[in-house]
Formats: structure tokens, sequence, C-alpha cells
């Protein structure tokens, strides 16, 4: 016969999933938003000359994590 959890158990492990899912899907939205508001932002940085993404001569390259 099978041996199956206690319910309360059983719940416990579903909970705990979905909850590691939850965030898992947050931190991907948030993270496609970070993304959306550079690219809208980058018109104004342009404008006013601070260019994250293009440094002056001698500060060599930004970081990867500046990206999209």
């Amino acid at each position: 016969m099978l041996n199956l959890p206690e319910p309360g158990q059983f719940l416990e492990l579903l909970l705990a999933t979905l909850h590691g899912e939850v965030l898992g899907l947050i931190q991907t939205v948030l993270q496609v938003l970070d993304c959306d508001l550079q690219v809208l932002l980058h018109p104004l940085q342009m404008s006013t000359g601070h260019h994250p993404l293009h440094p002056e001569p001698g500060q060599g390259q930004p970081p990867a994590s500046s990206w999209c």
C-alpha cells in the first residue's frame, strides 16, 4: 500500500513549492520592468549627456550587470 504523507504535511510541501514559484515569477517580472524602464529612460539620459552604457574615454567597460 502507498505510504502517503499526512494532509498537513502535503499542504506544507505544496505551499513551499508555490511560494518558491511565486518568488521566481516576481523576480522575472521585476527584471523585465527594470529593462523596460531603462529603455524608456534612455532618451532622457542621452539628452542630459549621461550615458551609462557609453563611458567616457579612460573609464573602461561598464559592468555587464548594468545591461538588460
